[in-house]
């Protein structure tokens, strides 16, 4: 996930959240924090059609900002209503928000009310680099799709997340490859892996509230071993 962080203080989007008052590493660690919950929401939202169809329109309005001309634009009110708007899509919910918040203020050794302010532009940096970084791979797949005509939504972005919506395929996809090959382009884009439904159940529902205490075992044993080997 850090190999996908965006150099801030080169960025235009990191001018856009300097007047924060915060140093370039700070904003670097903090958006290491909104990604790194990012990568895991999206991970379990598209999972689902219509939540992976949610993902690619979102993706679509992000890479409208993510030219240092658009980004430099964004400032102010239009930060934090481009940014909530995310926030409560990935997110779900205000007190994800503020945990989030919370969060990226730990990393970055900042006030916890600078990280509730800094949220929304992170939010929006975040976003805007996952829709760059998506930009070849979902472009490839909207290349081959065929035209709509009078069923179009009015973009290929929109015509994409309806035809996912509606479970159907399109061009050289069958229902199943397009939903894999687009969620494949998104998990390259944000960092996560792309597991199947099937994968990430058995990875978080079965698997790791075993490993967890399972692991403690295992360090309270390797501690113990050397204090055993000295008696």
């Amino acid at each position: 996930m850090h190999d996908t962080l965006p150099q801030a203080e080169g960025d235009a989007s990191g001018a856009m959240l300097a007047g924060a008052g915060v140093t370039p590493a700070e904003l670097h660690a903090a958006l290491g924090a909104v990604l790194s919950e990012f990568a895991w929401q999206l991970e379990q939202i598209t999972l689902s059609r219509g939540g992976l169809a949610g993902i690619v329109e979102l993706i679509a309005s992000s890479d409208r900002v993510s030219s240092p001309r658009a980004t430099a634009a964004l400032h102010g009110a239009a930060i934090t209503a481009a940014g909530n708007a995310i926030l409560g899509q990935v997110l779900g919910s205000a007190d994800g928000s503020r945990a989030l918040a919370a969060r990226a203020a730990r990393a970055a050794g900042l006030r916890g009310e600078t990280g509730v302010a800094l949220l929304p532009g992170l939010a929006v940096t975040a976003m805007a680099g996952l829709a760059a970084r998506a930009r070849n791979g979902l472009g490839e797949i909207l290349a081959v799709l065929p035209a709509l005509g009078r069923r179009s939504r009015g973009s290929p972005h929109a015509d994409l997340a309806d035809i996912l919506r509606r479970g159907c395929g399109a061009g050289p996809y069958a229902p199943a490859k397009l939903r894999r090959v687009v969620r494949r382009s998104i998990a390259r884009a944000a960092g996560f892996p792309a597991r199947s439904a099937l994968g990430w159940y058995l990875q978080f529902m079965l698997i790791r509230p075993f490993w967890r205490p399972m692991r403690a075992l295992l360090v309270r044993a390797s501690l113990a071993r050397p204090a055993a080997s000295r008696g």
